[in-house]
C-alpha cells in the first residue's frame, strides 16, 4: 500500500530494524526528522559509546559506528525526491523504514571513502573524484538497500536515473579506477533487544521505550548525568 501520510516508526519495528543493524556490525539510534536536519537516515563514520547491556546496571560499553533514523517519514516526500538513479515512489509504506535502514547500513559496508580521496598523488583525479563521489555513493546505498528490500527485482529507475545512466556509469568507473573500494564484511554485534545499544538511547523515556521495558533503570542515570556532566563540562571550557 502507499500512502501520503506521515509514518511513524513502532518500538517493535525499531527493536526489528535495531537487529539488522546489529548484524551489520552498527548500532540503531533514533531522533526527530526535524533534529536530523530534515533528513530521514544518516551515517556517520565516528563511533559512539555502545552499552553491552541495558537490562544490567553494567557499565561495560564498546565504541561502534550506529546509524541514524528519524522517527517519522511523510510518505509523499519520501517518494517524491529526487535521486540519482532509484526511483522511491516504487516503495510501499512497509518498505520505507527499512529501506532507509538499509540505505544506511549501505553507506557502511558498500561505498567509496573520502580517506581514499585525500590520499592519491594525482590532483587533478582527486578533483575529478571528490566532485562526483556523493551521487555516486548515494546510488550505490539506494541498489543495496532495494537489494535487501526487493531481492531479484530490477531498479527502478528515476527520469533523473534515465537520463543519467551513462553519466552515472562513467563516475562510477572513474571512481573505481582511482579509488576501487573495499566491500566490508562487517562483523555482527551480539544479537538481543538489550544487547549493544547506543547509550543515546536512553537519553529520555520516549527513546528508552523503543528499546523495551526492562532496561535497567540504574543504567538510564548513570548515561543521563553523565551527559549533563559533559555538557556543564564543555560550558566551562568555552
Amino acid at each position: 500500500m502507499k500512502t501520503d501520510t506521515t509514518l511513524r516508526i513502532t518500538r517493535r519495528q525499531y527493536r526489528q530494524l535495531a537487529e539488522l543493524a546489529k548484524v551489520n556490525g552498527l548500532g540503531l539510534t533514533l531522533d526527530t526528522f526535524t533534529n536530523l536536519g530534515g533528513i530521514w537516515g544518516e551515517y556517520n563514520c565516528w563511533a559512539q559509546p555502545i552499552i553491552r547491556d541495558v537490562s544490567s546496571d553494567s557499565r561495560l560499553c564498546d565504541e561502534r559506528i550506529a546509524i541514524k533514523l528519524a522517527t517519522s517519514v511523510n510518505a509523499g516526500a519520501f517518494r517524491g525526491a529526487h535521486r540519482p538513479e532509484l526511483d522511491w515512489a516504487a516503495l510501499e509504506d512497509d518498505e520505507v523504514f527499512p529501506f532507509i535502514v538499509s540505505h544506511e547500513i549501505g553507506h557502511h559496508i558498500d561505498n567509496f571513502t573520502y580517506w581514499d580521496i585525500a590520499l592519491m598523488p594525482d590532483m587533478a583525479a582527486r578533483d575529478e573524484c571528490h566532485k562526483v563521489i556523493n551521487r555516486v555513493n548515494e546510488m550505490l546505498a539506494d541498489r543495496y538497500a532495494w537489494e535487501q528490500v526487493r531481492p531479484g527485482e530490477p531498479l527502478p529507475l528515476s527520469e533523473t536515473g534515465k537520463r543519467l545512466q551513462e553519466v552515472m556509469a562513467a563516475d562510477l568507473e572513474l571512481l573505481n579506477k582511482h579509488m576501487p573500494r573495499t566491500r566490508r564484511s562487517p562483523k555482527a554485534l551480539p544479537s538481543g533487544q538489550y544487547a549493544y545499544v547506543p547509550a543515546s538511547m536512553l537519553r529520555t523515556d520516549e527513546l528508552a521505550a523503543f528499546v523495551g521495558p526492562h532496561v535497567c533503570p540504574a543504567q538510564i542515570e548513570h548515561t543521563r548525568n553523565r551527559h549533563r556532566v559533559h555538557r556543564r563540562d564543555s560550558r566551562l571550557r568555552a
